[in-house]
């Protein structure tokens, strides 16, 4: 799985660092801390201004013990929680990060599923519920081109539900409605009863056991309940910026088809909008890309450049059970990563 660095890169399963510190290999702690609240941003300011110092201490304050030569310095380097993003190519033929391990047809085929449940969405069931729902009339009427999306996984939210005997509270913790409307259908039986979708649902189990292992988590679970949704991005149809609170372990996203330059998908600066943070960091996705990242941060997708259409199954990795995860317990919120170094003196 590769991992990508935040303002540079750096060899370590961390994206983006919000904050560092430095220790001192000879009895200096380093600054650490047990974990962050959802969307808040670093502890302290104090602890900001120590990002860039690098606590050095002359090996020659030990002159009894072998080791390095009284010219070097030795310390330890720690990125404190960083956001842990994972990228790896799940379908396609290759020379995007990796050997895939689906072929160009798994792909496809969802992407083909999915482009015509779409059309089929936006031609019948959609101008359905805006006839009798007004609230979502009304949303459509004030919202940006994040609205196709929006009510496309409403609807889906209600066909997963269904299919799972789960109360829509499940999918809606965030105060916002799914209801059931009259005279519309909530089946997908060309998506659920394939088997492409069906392997797509285990692989992203598979690849979640070994996201969560590489964010600290002790006691992996060894089966999931996911639920995924189709996005389809239209020529400048964009997603405005969200974070999942419904208490799902990871959240992700597989670009079934893309074309090269048309979306990127962005994730904004946990620490804050105002200098020096407020940065953005950029993923480019490709043909078959799959990523993952942790639920709390906030990400948004660019308006679609191309007249082709992108074409994403977005998902969330939930305990079985129809059980959720607790926030409080989540690794991807706790991860420092600590690397030693040797310098020469000054």
């Amino acid at each position: 799985v590769a991992s990508r660095g935040g303002e540079g890169r750096h060899a370590s399963s961390a994206a983006m660092v919000p904050g560092c510190a430095a220790e001192a290999p000879q009895g200096r702690r380093s600054v650490s801390g047990r974990g962050r609240g959802r969307g808040r941003g670093l502890a302290s300011s104090a602890l900001l201004a120590l990002c860039p110092l690098l606590l050095l201490q002359p090996t020659s304050a030990a002159p009894k013990e072998k080791g390095p030569p009284a010219d070097k310095l030795e310390g330890k380097v720690t990125y404190l929680w960083p956001i842990h993003f994972s990228s790896i190519p799940l379908s396609g033929t290759g020379g995007k990060g990796g050997v895939p391990l689906e072929p160009p047809e798994f792909g496809a085929k969802l992407a083909d599923i999915g482009l015509r449940g779409f059309r089929e969405y936006l031609k019948n069931t959609l101008p359905r519920e805006l006839e009798v729902d007004e609230d979502l009339a009304d949303m459509w009427n004030r919202s940006d081109h994040s609205r196709v999306n929006f009510c496309f996984e409403r609807w889906q939210k209600r066909v997963f539900v269904d299919q799972n005997n789960l109360s829509a509270s499940y999918l809606t913790s965030k105060f916002e409605d799914a209801p059931r409307l009259e005279g519309i259908d909530y089946s997908w039986p060309e998506l659920y009863e394939s088997r492409e979708f069906a392997r797509l649902k285990n692989r992203v189990a598979e690849l979640a056991k070994l996201y969560l292992k590489r964010s600290g988590m002790q006691d992996v679970p060894s089966k999931f309940r996911i639920f995924s949704w189709l996005e389809v991005y239209d020529k400048g149809d964009a997603l405005r910026p969200d974070s999942r609170i419904q208490g799902a372990y990871v959240a992700g996203r597989y670009f079934a088809s893309v074309a090269q330059g048309s979306i990127k998908f962005n994730f904004e600066d946990p620490r804050g909008i105002n200098p020096p943070f407020g940065k953005t960091y950029s993923h480019p996705p490709f043909e078959g890309n799959l990523v993952m990242h942790p639920v709390w941060n906030s990400y948004f997708v660019t308006p679609n450049m191309k007249d082709a259409p992108a074409v994403v199954f977005a998902f969330l990795v939930f305990p079985d059970g129809g059980s959720r995860a607790d926030w409080r317990q989540d690794p991807t919120g706790n991860i420092t990563i600590t690397r030693s170094f040797k310098v020469s003196a000054l």
